[in-house]
């Protein structure tokens, strides 16, 4: 008898591997803009640069030790956090793994360099500054997490550990997902409920909560990843249609704030990126 045909994935199988895809390329388009938008304000391409080190890029004094300490910390988060941003995919890619061992390697060493950096930056920065406020103390947990994630990704992968250094790994992509969801999750907010709970001091209730939205959820997210990636869930049908409704409607969301932050001259980063558009 002849090989018997493969039979097709179940219909959830289905939904599930073409979510999983559309957030990806969403991620890849969204994030490669953010890189962009990091590269161009903080190198001054663009009309306006980054205030937090506008004083050593433009080379005006700076008369203490905590004000060189607050420039350069913030400068180095910039450029690690560029490097973190665009690097991923091919971190992540399952085929350069798997066919080009050497370039998986040397990446993942550029990246947990780049994740514990990023975090020595922006610490740096918080300490110098040291207002103590409550988006220093959620920003300082923030990049607290980053810099564990990047060193016990890298430890485990020195031991051969690999699981486990794959699942770091993912945690501190989480905590890089934060930096650029803030925006995100911000300018969706602001379309769904007309700013609610927001204030021009940034002392709304949603102004608290964002402090630690931007990343405890993708923590969590990841966690549950990590986890549950090599089981089949049974869900009912009920059940499964109630998610991918839940997930229809958080995707498209996610892909018109992504737009409307990205590629609009009211948006965060458009009104940067489309100055070097012609017309």
């Amino acid at each position: 008898m002849g090989q018997a045909m493969s039979q097709p994935a179940p219909a959830d199988e289905r939904l599930f591997r073409f979510a999983g895809r559309f957030f990806y390329f969403a991620a890849l388009i969204g994030l490669v803009a953010f890189g962009a938008y990091i590269l161009l304000r903080a190198t001054g391409v663009t009309s306006r640069n980054f205030h937090q080190w506008g004083d050593l890029v433009t080379g005006l004094p700076m008369r203490t030790a905590a004000d060189w300490i607050a420039n350069i910390g913030i400068g180095m988060h910039y450029f690690m956090g560029t490097v973190l941003v665009l690097a991923w995919p091919i971190l992540f890619s399952a085929r350069i793994r798997a066919r080009h061992r050497v370039v998986h390697r040397w990446t993942g060493r550029v990246y947990v360099s780049a994740g514990f950096l990023a975090g020595v930056g922006g610490l740096s920065f918080i300490v110098a500054r040291h207002t103590g406020g409550p988006a220093h103390i959620a920003f300082a947990i923030w990049g607290a997490v980053m810099m564990l994630s990047a060193v016990l990704a890298y430890v485990h992968a020195r031991a051969k550990r690999f699981v486990l250094h794959r699942a770091w790994a993912i945690r501190l992509f989480a905590m890089v997902l934060g930096s650029w969801l803030f925006d995100i999750e911000i300018r969706a907010w602001r379309e769904l409920t007309g700013g609610t709970g927001m204030t021009e001091n940034e002392d709304g209730p949603f102004d608290y909560a964002i402090l630690y939205l931007f990343f405890v959820p993708n923590l969590l997210v990841a966690e549950f990843f990590i986890r549950n990636q090599h089981r089949r869930m049974a869900l009912s049908r009920n059940l499964q249609w109630s998610l991918w409704a839940a997930v229809a409607i958080a995707g498209l969301i996610f892909v018109y704030s992504i737009a409307v932050v990205t590629a609009t001259h009211g948006g965060k980063y458009g009104r940067h990126l489309l100055e070097l558009v012609p017309g």
